[in-house]
């Protein structure tokens, strides 16, 4: 292979000089950026937000300057349900008091590994791997339905936000700090009382921590409202457990999780395992069952019909606009603007790492048109400042080229690939694009 040399370089001078364009777009661009300078806005004027089936969302929640989208998005599906059946204009889960919960647990998870592999070389692909792993905000569907499960759920009024729940970097840099001392200490120790006297030393240090950044987890309250018809009601002395059983109850029951992996070695119709992927020593990971796109979309049909709305993990870094909150293949003219890329799939994208979930937000509604799905309503958690007062638009194409799990109940899915649940799992590698975590997007 050739070097770079004067000689390649002149080379390359001569073939972007035959194109007069490139002076054009080389002047736009530096002037606005490529983002601005690409972006299309006859894109953007084809997005009219206004969708013939969705689900009447009352308020925008906003995760700040902190990767819980995944947590965001989990409260936020029960939501309609909670307003209607106690007559509310609005209503907000504690995203607080789970996150609590959550850092704790991933402390807790972070030393029992580093536990199971203190006797390997620290510069092993799996020390390394279990050093990747810190307590952060990233996460799915499946670590918040374990610590519901665990911990219950409370309204947003009993434990609100805090400066560092909403920005959270500042907190993480000083957790990290500690805990990775007392992984060193840990691997040096030399017996198990010792490694045992050490992880509880460390899950002291960060309990410290997080009580004071975000706050002392609630036991009991009293759950008080006003309904829409200016009714006051007060229920005294409920636990989390309580406040879950009775005004959530079965809800997130029989949700399972589907994925859109189309990598040729991964076959649809089985379930795929991230044995190592959770945010709780007890959890058994995630698991997927992969299926094609049609079918997924399928299923979301079937529950927003029903109302429901739909947990769903995607690349949101990728031909979106976060103003605007539009989701469109289309939305920048990146190969007019700077260089054509060539066929570059799905799969491949997976593959290289160059396109893998990044924020999960949930769908609510979609448009259709003579049986088509042209565009479908999506409510993130950025705040009303963007999209659509809080909703976005995403095109039925960008869902299929970069989305990659819903949760779903499992009766919105056919009988055909649910038998994959019958069939023996497949393990992920931990090193695999489906094992890495979401939250990367604030």
């Amino acid at each position: 292979m050739e070097t770079i040399n004067i000689k390649l370089l002149k080379k390359f001078e001569k073939m972007y000089d035959l194109d007069t364009t490139n002076e054009l777009m080389e002047n736009a661009i530096s002037n606005v950026g490529i983002k601005e300078a690409s972006k299309n806005k006859r894109v953007i004027n084809k997005h009219d937000f206004i969708f013939n089936e969705q689900i009447e969302i009352k308020n925008i929640t906003n995760q700040k300057q902190s990767g819980r989208c995944w947590l965001f998005a989990a409260l936020n599906m029960a939501r309609p349900k909670v307003i209607k059946e106690l007559n509310l204009e609005s209503f907000e889960f504690s995203q607080t008091y789970l996150y609590f919960y959550d850092n704790i647990e991933k402390t807790n998870l972070f030393l029992d590994m580093i536990i199971k592999t203190k006797d390997l070389d620290i510069n092993s692909r799996e020390v390394i791997n279990v050093l990747k792993f810190k307590t952060d905000d990233g996460g799915y569907f499946e670590y918040f339905k374990a610590l519901i499960d665990k911990y219950g759920i409370v309204p947003k009024n009993v434990m609100a936000e805090s400066f560092n729940s909403e920005n959270s970097s500042d907190m993480f840099e000083r957790v990290e700090e500690i805990i990775k001392k007392y992984a060193m200490d840990i691997r040096r120790a030399k017996g198990q009382e010792e490694i045992e006297n050490l992880k509880e030393e460390c899950l002291y240090k960060a309990y410290n921590i997080f009580v004071k950044c975000i706050g002392k987890p609630v036991e009991k309250f009293d759950f008080e409202y006003l309904d829409k018809d200016k009714k006051y009601h007060i229920e005294k002395d409920l636990s989390p457990k309580d406040f879950y059983k009775k005004y959530v109850g079965d809800f997130y029951e029989n949700k399972i999780r589907l994925i859109n992996d189309p990598r040729e070695r991964n076959p649809y119709g089985r379930v795929f395992v991230n044995p190592e992927v959770k945010n709780i020593v007890e959890m058994d990971g995630l698991k997927g069952l992969n299926v094609p796109m049609e079918e997924m979309k399928k299923a979301l049909l079937k529950s927003l019909k029903d109302g429901i709305p739909s947990w769903f993990a995607c690349d949101v870094l990728k031909s979106s606009d976060r103003k605007t909150g539009i989701m469109d293949l289309g939305i920048y003219n990146y190969e007019k603007t700077l260089t054509k890329v060539g066929e570059f799939t799905k799969a491949d994208r997976l593959d290289m790492r160059e396109s893998v979930a990044t924020h999960a937000m949930n769908i609510t509604g979609v448009k259709t048109k003579n049986g088509d799905i042209k565009t479908w309503k999506v409510e993130n958690s950025w705040g009303e400042k963007n999209g659509d007062k809080g909703i976005f638009s995403m095109t039925d194409s960008w869902f299929d080229k970069y989305s990659y799990e819903i949760i779903i109940d499992k009766k919105y899915v056919s009988e055909f690939y649910l038998k994959g649940f019958d069939k023996e799992e497949i393990v992920y590698s931990p090193y695999d694009a489906f094992c890495l975590i979401l939250g990367k997007v604030k």
